[in-house]
């Protein structure tokens, strides 16, 4: 939930990433006739792309604090609903499918501890504002603002699509949330040191 508000701030970032977790929530309960819970998600769907004709490219409304927390709760319980419908998925999946938005939350606040800086004040040092910095220095500030967003989601579904393969297999599953972890990192860092210098 706190994932959802720390990365909504560029124009579709927050809501294409939640399209994107949910329709694979929805993908899943469709395939296991969870028809319920299929149109309970498929309706925030629906909600999430009608706000995106007004927020992306360029931004005429935004989500703001409620509304990404709301969605935040939301796909967090879609989440958590999907995982006790579908025993047979591994809980490492989920934790795939979340990645992003937790991660984001979970560096931020060991990198601020490390840098001796208070972990709860804000600063623009996120994974999603190093990119922002690089893309906005090829294609100015306003582009690089959507640009951003569709980078990040296209890379975030790249590593995080696969792992339907072998969504159902433990152990597989783990080790791919390690491996997006060192990606992060790796990214990260190479980022934070060209942002730096």
């Amino acid at each position: 939930i706190n994932g959802a508000n720390l990365i909504d701030g560029f124009n579709g970032l927050l809501a294409i990433n939640l399209i994107i977790i949910n329709i694979i929530l929805t993908y899943i309960n469709v395939q296991n006739s969870n028809i319920e819970l299929s149109f309970f998600i498929t309706g925030q769907i629906i909600i999430l792309l009608s706000f995106l004709l007004f927020n992306f490219p360029n931004a005429k409304i935004f989500l703001g604090d409620s509304g990404s927390y709301l969605f935040g709760s939301l796909t967090a319980l879609n989440t958590i609903v999907t995982n006790n419908f579908n025993p047979n998925y591994s809980s490492f999946f989920f934790c795939i499918l979340l990645f992003y938005i937790f991660f984001e939350v979970f560096f931020s606040f060991l990198r601020k501890v490390v840098q001796k800086k208070s972990p709860i004040r804000p600063d623009n040092k996120h994974l999603h504002m190093l990119t922002f910095e690089k893309i906005a220095s090829k294609f100015g500030r306003n582009k690089g603002n959507y640009i951003n967003s569709v980078v990040i989601n296209t890379v975030y579904s790249a590593l995080v699509v696969p792992s339907l393969l072998f969504a159902k297999d433990p152990l597989l599953s783990r080790y791919w949330f390690f491996f997006l972890i060192i990606i992060y990192l790796l990214v990260y860092f190479r980022l934070y040191r060209l942002t730096k210098n």
